[in-house]
């Protein structure tokens, strides 16, 4: 079996028909779609945005071609960016070396079958000391800008998994507090336009699930649907996740959990993030907010 690579661009003939089976996608339909979709964002003069088709399917396709739904959430999305310029958009990739060279986030190079994405995250590998949550969170942002032009990922979504062991205090000090977990849950739900098929916690601690019960309420029944909790049971993970995708700290067969290959990619896409960062509601920006 021919593996997908983690960056290919546009479909193979496989996907083109899972879009056309999960998400109603035909030639026709997108068409008439692209052409709904710019008319209504040529009628908000208060965003400057991207046009292109890869980019409008991002919302498209994330709300299985509901013009009116694609729309409220790219609004989200953009609102989010200019909002938050300066704490968690508006960066490039060089300003967060600092964070990828801690070597606790990696893209798997790897798609899984049909061709979802496989993103692990090393909680307890990341420095506190050299940098903040909020970077964290800007690094996963400008990564996410680049999966998500990846046609692949529109159609089949990725999966996450994040491995708590080695978490600390100064750890939950960072990011366990209400308004911030609040604040990446609308992210999330609201304002990123990816398929998500499914969060995956190992190793976490028996506080992980207090934080879920104070959190419940917030989550959206799709998002609950989609999280697993495996402890220390790795066999667990696996029966979602195969091993070949999966690093050896997390008993996979893919050798010791390495990002140099992912890192070389992110640190290339400089000037990709960076015309990115023109774009945005347009007197927020002449503001400087």
């Amino acid at each position: 079996m021919t593996l997908l690579p983690l960056w290919f661009k546009g479909l193979t003939p496989e996907l083109q028909k899972r879009a056309e089976t999960t998400l109603g996608e035909t030639s026709h339909a997108k068409a008439k779609a692209l052409v709904d979709f710019r008319r209504l964002i040529n009628e908000q003069p208060d965003i400057y945005s991207r046009l292109d088709e890869v980019f409008l399917l991002r919302f498209l396709r994330t709300k299985k071609y509901d013009v009116q739904k694609a729309f409220k959430i790219y609004r989200n999305y953009y609102y989010f960016q200019s909002k938050q310029r300066g704490k968690f958009t508006g960066y490039k990739p060089s300003d967060m070396k600092k964070v990828i060279d801690m070597n606790n986030i990696l893209y798997v190079p790897y798609r899984v079958p049909p061709g979802s994405h496989v993103a692990i995250f090393r909680m307890g590998a990341f420095d506190v000391t050299k940098a903040t949550a909020q970077d964290m969170i800007s690094t996963v942002l400008m990564i996410g800008e680049m999966i998500l032009d990846t046609e692949a990922t529109q159609v089949c979504g990725g999966i996450i998994i994040i491995d708590a062991e080695g978490l600390t205090l100064q750890h939950y000090r960072q990011f366990v507090n209400l308004q911030f977990l609040t604040l990446i849950l609308n992210l999330v739900q609201d304002c990123l336009p990816e398929r998500l098929r499914a969060i995956h916690f190992i190793h976490e601690p028996f506080t992980y699930h207090a934080i879920y019960k104070l959190m419940q309420p917030l989550l959206k029944k799709k998002i609950k649907e989609r999280l697993h909790f495996h402890g220390n049971n790795l066999s667990s993970l696996h029966k979602y996740v195969p091993k070949d995708f999966l690093p050896e700290e997390l008993g996979g067969n893919m050798g010791p959990f390495n990002n140099k290959e992912f890192a070389d990619y992110f640190f290339s896409q400089e000037s990709f993030i960076e015309r990115l960062n023109k774009y945005g509601i347009i007197e927020k920006m002449k503001n400087g907010k």
